[in-house]
């Protein structure tokens, strides 16, 4: 890629040395584009060398991406580069540090499935008077972590019992870590951290290391990660960040836009550079989606334009119900591919919660269209993949009790719940390494003969592929031997369709193994198991190769782009996001981001629509979603030919009051519930007494002549906006 290829913005920010530097690239204004020229750049000119640039992202599928793009402009020249995501980055300078937190380098890393089900075991083994959720119980310790505040502290400043008993159980979540030699994806972060802290000639010893640190989706960054960008910056290494606060999408997981909002107070001198050619979507997408994110008070501005013609206006489509959304937007769908306009993979179908895929689903069935759902089980949360994961977490740190606790008797050893636990106690009352206590379990009262043949057959093959290690075999060598000896994959070769499955995902686990040595020579297993545990459902995404359509969250598509977007769901309540039990989102300028995000995903075709009548329990919508109109509002400032809605409009009337006679299947609008279908009437004198699904989770009762009920009756089947 030549510098002369840019515009004149990137051009800018690429050639820009001479202090620290914050590019607030809009939606497809070619931010990737950039950072790799950028990074090329400061190679060709000398200003340093490959090994002294540090370039982090927040998915490991970015940073292969921009490690092509550079390696495409500087052959063989960017292999020594830094380049990874903020995680895999502190995961490799905990490897060669983490002796200061007391652990050694082989630690394990805790999923988040990983540390529900530790919690989960936890609070069977606490006291507590509240009611405390694994989810609830995550939550409230990550958030203590990425605020800095220890389990110690978290008791400290503990008011009320509820959090007393939250605190409880992060000091024994703690106490559990460090036990195993584990650390959770938050530890990783605060970590680092916490060492560079204590000792200054450590963070000296990496801040020293880098010249240039590059930092994309820097508004996704959280105030940890924010901090050791600090860290790493103060002996005089030039910074450049890339993000847009327009899309920061993550305040629930601890993303803090205020990191970008307020970048030059921290970074005195900043140079800030807008990139507002947008490359990707046509005019009416973009003056769509800005005239969204215009209605937003925190954010530096910027606006977007694009020298391709205005394109398909923005189509709003609204439904009956949730089933009616899903079948009219597969029957689009269906239309769009079979008269060879698009294929599948450039289709996307984007909603608010995963609960939404269900109906989607359940269409793309019907209709015979392939589909896949991006953001559900990730391929190394599926059961066969975790226990092979669990044996190889075990063969590498063997106090790893978790994954100990999850293999012992998989497959089947004969080892029941009272064997376990008397494996357990005799291992823990003598102190014994777990290997060990496998070697001599047949001299364990209480243990049954099968299980201890089980269990000193399993110590063996650990010992034996402990020992070959030595000879340098790789990390193939190892899972083959693991699968042959220990009948993981044998358990499956049966007819059962399951089980077919369960076979194929391990043969697909194998051939990822195999890629990792052919990639990584030398790479080793603490390697590879750092590599699969920073691993994203995104990262997963077979995206133009997979011939199917993508469903997923709004939230997953952040980064992707699509000929076609659906987003539906575009209800109060829905979007924007109301909980139950609440009245208002709890950050309405976050719910219009994440819409926005959504919108700029679509390269020529963008369709939004809303259902009248949705379930959801314990929440009432009512009506389409302000962000509706909040869209439409854009149209005053369109030329004629570019407007993002024509004229039409819904075509529903109102009954006259007068002529009111109610029945099944009538759909009414009431003041305070808003639209709900009727499913039961009886007249009695003037009144009626009607029972109603407002999409609660009991249909209500109500009596005529207290407030008007008008029935609305509908001139067409749906309400059109295109």
């Amino acid at each position: 890629m030549k510098i002369d290829k840019l515009n004149s913005r990137q051009r800018e920010a690429v050639n820009y040395t001479e202090g620290p530097l914050l590019v607030l690239a809009g939606a497809g204004s070619g931010k990737t584009r950039v950072l790799t020229a950028k990074i090329a750049d400061i190679i060709e000119k000398g200003h340093a060398e490959p090994w002294e640039i540090l370039a982090m992202t927040f998915t490991n599928k970015a940073a292969q991406e921009m490690r092509e793009r550079v390696n495409n402009i500087l052959p063989g020249r960017c292999s020594r580069i830094r380049m990874g995501t903020f995680h895999s980055v502190c995961a490799w300078i905990l490897r060669r540090e983490a002796h200061h937190l007391g652990y050694n380098e082989n630690y394990t890393i805790y999923d988040a499935d990983d540390q529900k089900t530790l919690i989960r075991r936890l609070l069977k083994s606490i006291d507590s008077s509240t009611k405390i959720t694994p989810g609830l119980a995550k939550g409230y310790i990550s958030n203590n972590k990425n605020d800095g505040i220890s389990a110690e502290e978290a008791m400290q400043r503990a008011d009320g019992q509820r959090e007393i008993d939250l605190a409880g159980v992060y000091l024994k979540y703690e106490e559990r870590l460090k036990s195993s030699g584990a650390f959770d994806f938050d530890d990783l972060l605060t970590g680092v951290l916490r060492i560079f802290r204590q000792d200054d000639d450590i963070r000296k010893l990496y801040s020293s290391m880098f010249s240039y640190i590059l930092v994309d989706e820097y508004q996704d960054t959280n105030r940890i990660q924010h901090e050791l960008l600090k860290e790493l910056s103060k002996d005089g290494a030039g910074i450049c960040v890339v993000g847009d606060d327009d899309q920061s999408i993550y305040a629930w997981r601890g993303a803090c836009v205020e990191n970008i909002l307020e970048f030059s107070k921290d970074f005195p001198g900043t140079r800030i550079i807008r990139l507002e050619e947008n490359y990707r979507s046509t005019g009416n997408i973009l003056l769509g989606a800005s005239a969204l994110v215009n209605h937003n008070r925190k954010r530096h501005g910027k606006t977007l334009w694009t020298k391709q013609e205005a394109g398909l206006p923005i189509k709003v489509r609204s439904l009956y119900n949730e089933t009616e959304e899903a079948e009219w937007i597969l029957g689009e769908v269906e239309e769009l591919i079979e008269d060879g306009s698009l294929s599948r993979e450039s289709i996307a179908v984007l909603y608010r919660t995963n609960a939404q895929s269900r109906q989607l689903e359940t269409a793309c069935r019907k209709h015979g269209i392939n589909y896949e759902v991006v953001g559900s089980q990730r391929f190394y949360e599926r059961m066969e993949i975790k226990d092979i994961i669990a044996y190889l977490r075990v063969f590498i740190n063997h106090n790893d009790r978790l994954s100990l606790e999850r293999i012992i008797n998989k497959p089947t050893r004969g080892l029941g719940r009272k064997g376990r636990e008397v494996f357990f106690s005799y291992m823990d009352l003598n102190g014994l390494d777990p290997v060990d206590a496998m070697l001599i379990s047949g001299s364990i009262s209480g243990i049954a003969s099968r299980a201890s043949r089980g269990l000193k057959s399993l110590g063996e093959w650990f010992r034996l592929a402990e020992e070959s290690i030595t000879e340098g075999i790789s990390v193939s060598e190892i899972v083959d031997s693991l699968l042959d000896n220990t009948g993981l994959a044998r358990q499956y070769c049966t007819e059962d369709i399951t089980d077919q499955s369960r076979l194929e995902n391990i043969a697909e686990f194998r051939r990822s193994v195999s890629e990792y040595d052919q990639s990584v020579p030398g790479g080793g297993l603490p390697g590879f198991m750092n590599e699969i545990s920073l691993a994203t459902t995104v990262d997963e995404y077979e995206g133009e190769n997979s011939g199917k359509i993508a469903l997923m969250t709004l939230h997953c598509a952040k980064g992707l782009e699509f000929n076609t977007v659906f987003i539906a769901g575009l209800e109060e309540g829905m979007l924007p996001f109301i909980r139950p039990g609440e009245y208002v989102p709890s950050d309405m300028e976050e719910e219009r981001r994440l819409l926005y995000v959504g919108m700029t995903r679509a390269q020529k075709r963008l369709i939004l629509t809303c259902a009248i009548n949705r379930r959801r329990g314990g929440v009432s919508q009512s009506g389409p979603s302000r962000f509706i109109s909040e869209i439409a509002n854009g149209e005053n400032r369109i030329p004629p030919a570019r407007k993002v809605f024509p004229d039409k409009r819904e075509q529903i009337e109102e009954t006259d009051e007068n002529t009111l006679a109610y029945s099944s299947g009538n759909l009414i609008n009431h003041p305070r519930y808003g639209r709900g279908l009727v499913k039961k009437a009886v007249k009695t004198g003037s009144e009626w007494r009607i029972t109603v699904d407002f999409g609660f989770d009991e249909p209500k009762t109500l009596v005529t002549g207290y407030v008007p009920i008008p029935i609305l009756k509908r001139k067409g089947s749906v309400q059109d906006l295109d």
